[in-house]
């Protein structure tokens, strides 16, 4: 499987913790106890999550691009997840079923994080 394909599939996992991670899936605490700060989780997730979907479209077309917006939105993920573990969003603690999602998607986007950098490296046009 190349590293496209692979990029692909993680970005899919990417997804559906997303997902999973919302209250379509397992987060039960409700948006009344979200504090102020707790808005840019909303936004730094929104902004990933369109970002990941855009990459897997993207991505057998605009390959450099594809794996760019893969990064960003990677690395947009990081803000909730940190501001989740600190305390900084919610006045209630995670539920254990987040916490342990969480703790599944850090080496996933870190995985996301060195593929789409390795597709970006390999669609870059050799100086010849």
């Amino acid at each position: 499987m190349n590293t496209r394909k692979l990029l692909v599939l993680v970005l899919v996992v990417n997804v559906l913790l997303v997902i999973l991670l919302s209250p379509l899936g397992f987060e039960t605490r409700p948006p009344t106890d979200l504090k102020t700060a707790g808005y840019i989780a909303i936004g730094a997730i929104f902004a990933g999550f369109i970002l990941d979907l855009a990459s897997i479209i993207l991505l057998f077309r605009r390959v450099r691009l594809a794996s760019s917006l893969a990064i960003v939105g990677s690395l947009l993920f990081f803000i909730p997840i940190v501001g989740n573990k600190t305390g900084s969003f919610f006045s209630l603690p995670s539920p254990p079923v987040i916490n342990t999602l969480e703790y599944i998607f850090i080496p996933v986007l870190l995985v996301t994080l060195f593929l789409a950098s390795k597709v970006y490296r390999e669609s870059n046009p050799s100086a010849s």
